[in-house]
């Protein structure tokens, strides 16, 4: 969910895992621990930071699978709020700009492999027996919340599902630079090529401002609205500077 990659520190942490580099900037940590230092005790913000790292880091690697099924070689870069799983074009066989399929399937694999982490986990949940249950919170109700006798392990997988399935949810509207947003420039490009980056940046611009009053209004999540009023204020710049570019 980034916009570009950030600079390169010595504290960043390097590996690679399934043959793809991936690195993970010291600012991930820190937002991470922030995101739930408030009414929980350091082994809870641990398990919240460890939940994090396999769910973005997973959602990543969806994307960065599906661009090597398509002939590139990615690399991935966990920054901020989310990650970026990158590739250099000229190295690509398959893929073009104006192959509009594939990059959608790029762009969907990301949430898409959380959403299907999420349905095997619970799957896994009801046909183990275990003594627990799984009720569904957070808004509208789409959350799964882990119910176990190891309060621990239940916050683990508490966790992660809410990761995989709200922000997988949230990552899937037609916001930029959000996956869906991707996703509905692709689309609108598609049918309309002289002018769907346009209608994609207006589209992200208003789905922007009413989840910033939504999140305001009805959850009473001044975070959340302030993200994406950010969100459609970027969206509105990149709006202003592509009209103006596209003058010349």
């Amino acid at each position: 969910m980034l916009i570009g990659e950030p600079s390169r520190t010595q504290y960043d942490l390097n590996f690679v895992l399934f043959g793809i580099p991936v690195r993970v900037h010291p600012l991930f940590w820190a937002v991470a621990v922030v995101l739930r230092a408030h009414g929980r005790d350091g082994i809870g913000i641990l398990t919240w930071v460890a939940a994090m790292f396999f769910a973005i880091l997973l959602h990543e690697l969806g994307h960065a699978w599906m661009m090597r099924l398509h002939g590139f070689r990615p690399w991935i870069v966990l920054y901020w709020l989310g990650g970026l799983a990158s590739y250099d074009p000229r190295q690509g066989f398959e893929v073009r700009r104006s192959d509009t399929l594939a990059n959608v399937l790029i762009s969907a694999a990301g949430p898409g492999i959380g959403l299907l982490l999420a349905g095997l986990v619970v799957a896994g949940f009801f046909a183990s027996g275990h003594g627990g249950q799984i009720d569904l919170e957070g808004p509208g109700n789409l959350v799964p919340v882990v119910y176990l006798p190891n309060v621990r392990l239940a916050c683990l997988f508490s966790d992660v599902l809410e990761i995989c399935v709200l922000w997988g949810l949230l990552n899937l509207l037609p916001i930029y630079p959000l996956d869906g947003g991707q996703i509905a420039r692709e689309l609108f490009v598609r049918f309309s090529p002289r002018d769907g980056i346009r209608q994609s940046m207006l589209l992200s611009i208003f789905a922007a401002i009413m989840m910033a009053v939504y999140c305001y209004v009805h959850m009473h999540e001044p975070y959340a609205a302030l993200f994406f009023g950010c969100l459609a204020w970027a969206s509105f710049i990149a709006l202003q500077n592509y009209v103006g570019g596209s003058r010349w």
